[in-house]
């Protein structure tokens, strides 16, 4: 979440301190802002969310959030969570699975797949794609 661009803005804002420098790969470029986390159900309705400065690991964001929200993770049946790459670690994988949560998440570079992968659809892969005009 982009909230400026210039130092001058960033030093006189209201979020100096707490937003920070951050890259945007879709984007290619660098903001100055913060990272928005969701966790949301498999149809898309965000049921928990984090605002945090771009530089703080992004599977920390996530485990605070299991940690403050416990029932994400519990009582709920076939509790998977779906991430991309950024998620591949063996101790926060390990999080979830002590939390009976496995992590399906796509293969990193020179990785093979993990178990769920396959579920796993890029989305702008062709096969989505319409063909008619």
């Amino acid at each position: 979440m982009e909230c400026g661009r210039s130092r001058p803005t960033a030093r006189r804002s209201d979020l100096a301190g707490f937003a920070g420098y951050g890259y945007c790969a879709s984007h290619t470029r660098y903001f100055w802002g913060l990272r928005v986390h969701l966790v949301c159900t498999p149809a898309g309705l965000p049921v928990a969310f984090a605002l945090a400065n771009p530089k703080i690991d992004e599977r920390k964001v996530a485990r605070d959030l299991f940690e403050i929200e416990p029932d994400l993770l519990s009582h709920r049946p076939g509790r998977v969570i779906l991430a991309d790459k950024g998620y591949a670690s063996a101790e926060f994988e390990g999080f979830l699975a002590g939390k009976g949560a496995p992590l399906i998440r796509p293969a990193r570079k020179g990785e093979a797949p993990p178990p769920g992968a396959r579920f796993l659809k890029p989305s702008g892969s062709s096969s989505n794609r319409s063909t008619k005009p």
